[in-house]
């Protein structure tokens, strides 16, 4: 009996100790990728941009710049501020408009490039990033990409 009671208040206290601080919070480099690319009337491309959070903590997202590359050619800058809160470990999109004089390549699919900077404010980050991948017409849905 004179060993239960310490042996209990031994546990409690252990417990405590583990589940005071709470789960490791870790902040690891967003990045974006083009969801959609479509070419408005106008001649301006539309963006959906995927943000991604791989931290385990949500993010507050003030800024997005970065070049756009499509097969190979430089095309412009998009420059937006979602202002927006990503959960931990989740994404969300957000739209942004370029003002080109390039043209997509003529038919098929299509190599592009995302090369910038993404900046949250809460916690405080700036991350360099660069992405690559491809994006092919959307069928029935005419000067449309995903």
């Amino acid at each position: 009996m004179k060993l239960r009671i310490p042996l209990a208040a031994f546990a409690l206290a252990a417990t405590l100790t583990a589940c005071g601080s709470g789960p490791t919070k870790r902040v690891h480099p967003s990045t974006a990728s083009i969801q959609q690319l479509a070419v408005q009337a106008d001649g301006s491309w539309k963006f959906d941009l995927r943000i991604q959070n791989f931290s385990t903590m949500p993010m507050h997202y003030s800024s997005l710049k970065a070049t756009v590359v499509v097969a190979g050619t430089d095309v412009g800058e998009i420059s937006i501020a979602p202002n927006m809160d990503i959960v931990a470990n989740g994404g969300d999109v957000v739209e942004a408009t370029l003002k080109t004089s390039a043209k997509l390549p003529a038919s098929g699919d299509f190599a592009y490039t995302l090369k910038g900077t993404i900046d949250t404010s809460e916690p405080k980050e700036s991350f360099p990033f660069e992405r690559s991948s491809r994006l092919s017409p959307v069928p029935g849905v005419p000067n449309t990409y995903r």
